[in-house]
């Protein structure tokens, strides 16, 4: 045994040598950094260390990235599918609102920390006549104000202005519509439509059903298909008399500066109300789309964790064959006072630097791609010659939307160090249990 001790001495330090070691003390980490660096013919794992290393900071900025990618995509598959309707629809539960008490009320809700707008509207499904055809389309009322205000249709304008919405007289009084119902009716800017009310009146000649001329004022296109082919705007007291009877039905069209706080958004706006309300939200209305979204978040999330596991791996098999070849070592170690607990803290360190290290240089090649993402998009299309995600497939302005959640980007931090932490805790235990005369016996 005395004749391998000069052979082992440069694996320990002077300091250890009659000396009890600190706990994670300067001792133990040199020993630790030692062994992990050790080259090859000193036994160590210095190759499989840095591969360990590449593969947990792979898949740490895999896993931000494409989280961050899939809240983009879900930012904007809201803003599309819900983007031309409300995040949440409250009515009051009085069976006959005046226009007074729905301003009070609109005014109320209007100051819930959270709302980005609220104004009243009122929507019902109708039929619109043109010398070239009748389709069916959805007929929802705003005022001209809100109209202007509402960014998805003002910025989507493909023919006229919203300048004249709701306003003029008699068939002059103008209305805004979805591109789609303009093909269907083969129309454009300048032109009049016939609306028909569910409504009828008597006459000499039996029950005829109610209708009125507008002219269409403007003509939008936001790449929606439900919001192109199906929804017209008319001005809200237009709306109200021609459906309605000149009544309201104290609607209110509320949206969030966050749609995906809609179920805390719900309890406040109830409590601002102080009255009783009827509140339908934008996953009431889209329950299939809303189930999908949360579905796929959870099974990424759980597939990604999975990947950060398998990444482990090479940092299991770095730190066994570490404490095998490192075994006469230990037992030295043991005999000039290292305890187990020691022994366990210096491997345990070991490991834990590859993850720690390579989950944090995940987490800044992961966010720093995140906010490069426009120019890394532009240098992989020049290179294929082809648009990644073509505008007119996923209706999206062409850049990958990204959004990064940084929660979620903590999420992954402590679960990288995790993972990486119990995948070397069994090698170091290993090692701390390692009996000195038996690694010694045929030394």
């Amino acid at each position: 045994m005395n004749a391998q001790t000069p052979h082992m001495k440069a694996d320990i330090p002077p300091q250890m040598i009659g000396a009890q070691n600190a706990p994670f003390g300067k001792v133990e980490r040199m020993i630790s950094r030692r062994y992990l660096g050790a080259k090859k013919k000193d036994g160590g794992v210095g190759l499989i260390a840095a591969l360990s290393f590449i593969c947990i900071m792979l898949a740490v900025a895999a896993m931000i990235i494409i989280m961050s990618i899939m809240n983009g995509f879900r930012g904007e598959m809201i803003r599309l599918t819900i983007g031309s309707e409300g995040h949440m629809y409250v009515a009051s539960s009085s069976p006959q609102p005046t226009p007074d008490s729905v301003a009070q009320l609109e005014r109320r809700v209007a100051t819930v920390e959270g709302i980005e707008k609220v104004f009243e509207m009122t929507q019902a499904n109708t039929m619109v006549q043109t010398s070239s055809g009748v389709t069916g389309v959805q007929v929802i009322g705003i005022t001209p104000a809100s109209m202007k205000d509402f960014a998805l249709i003002s910025d989507n304008l493909v023919l006229g202005s919203l300048d004249g919405f709701g306003e003029g007289r008699g068939q002059d009084n103008q209305v805004a519509m979805g591109s789609g119902v303009a093909r269907q009716l083969n129309v454009t800017a300048g032109d009049t439509v016939v609306v028909y009310s569910p409504r009828v009146r008597a006459s000499p000649m039996g029950s005829t059903p109610i209708r009125k001329t507008f002219t269409v004022g403007a003509i939008y296109e936001i790449g929606l298909l439900q919001a192109d082919t199906l929804y017209m705007y008319m001005g809200l007291e237009q709306a109200q008399l021609l459906f309605n009877d000149g009544k309201t039905d104290g609607t209110l069209q509320i949206r969030l500066d966050n749609p995906d706080e809609i179920d805390a958004m719900v309890q406040k706006v109830a409590n601002a109300a102080g009255e009783p309300l009827f509140i339908e939200t934008w996953r009431d209305r889209n329950q299939s789309t809303a189930t999908a979204l949360r579905t796929e978040q959870i099974v990424m999330r759980m597939i990604f964790m999975i990947v950060v596991i398998i990444a482990t791996f090479p940092v299991l098999s770095a730190m066994i064959m570490l404490v095998k070849n490192k075994s006469r070592d230990i037992a030295v170690l043991r005999t000039i006072g290292a305890t187990q607990a020691g022994i366990l803290r210096i491997f345990l360190m070991s490991g834990a630097a590859i993850g720690v290290l390579g989950t944090l240089a995940g987490l800044i090649f992961g966010i720093l791609f995140c906010l490069n993402i426009e120019p890394i998009q532009k240098a992989i299309e020049f290179v294929s010659g082809a648009p990644l995600f073509p505008a007119d497939v996923y209706g999206l302005s062409g850049i990958i939307p990204v959004k990064i959640v940084w929660t979620e980007v903590l999420g992954v931090a402590f679960w990288g160090f995790l993972i990486t932490t119990l995948a070397t805790y069994l090698p170091a235990r290993n090692a701390s249990k390692i009996d000195p005369v038996d690694a010694l016996r045929y030394e």
